[in-house]
């Protein structure tokens, strides 16, 4: 059994507010290295988060292009579209020509209308030969 005299009781309580202090600066310290560590990884959600919109950006970017990469695509495929149907519109002219009379009068109807069917500068007949600059894709 421990037996505490008055001298020891005295020191014990004039050392109290010493070790309360003490424990509540350590709290204090505690705390303020907590809020450090949660501020350096807020920091490190801004930076994560900037990096993040730049590459959102960047992505942005090549979708734009890729974009008009595909009106440009869209385009042309309408051109060629419009192209097929006045081909296959000559092409039913001629047959229609051609079954509608005689062989004499096809001939002579074909020659009559060179710029119809016949190509002059290459003499080729019925169809057109295309250009360079019809063949060249347009951007």
């Amino acid at each position: 059994m421990t037996v505490f005299s008055e001298a020891n009781l005295t020191v014990a309580a004039s050392s109290a507010p010493r070790v309360k202090t003490r424990m509540l600066e350590q709290m204090a310290e505690a705390l303020e290295d907590e809020a450090a560590g949660l501020y350096r990884r807020a920091a490190a959600f801004e930076e994560e988060e900037f990096l993040l919109n730049r590459e959102i950006g960047e992505r942005q970017t090549e979708i734009n292009r890729l974009l008009l990469k595909l009106e440009a695509m869209r385009a042309e495929r309408d051109r060629v579209i419009e192209k097929v149907e006045q081909i296959s519109s000559e092409a039913a002219a001629v047959r229609e020509r051609a079954f509608d009379g005689d062989e004499a009068d096809s001939l002579a109807a074909i020659e009559s209308s060179p710029g119809e069917y016949a190509n002059p500068s290459t003499g080729a007949l019925f169809f057109r030969r295309m250009t360079v600059a019809e063949q060249a894709p347009r951007a």
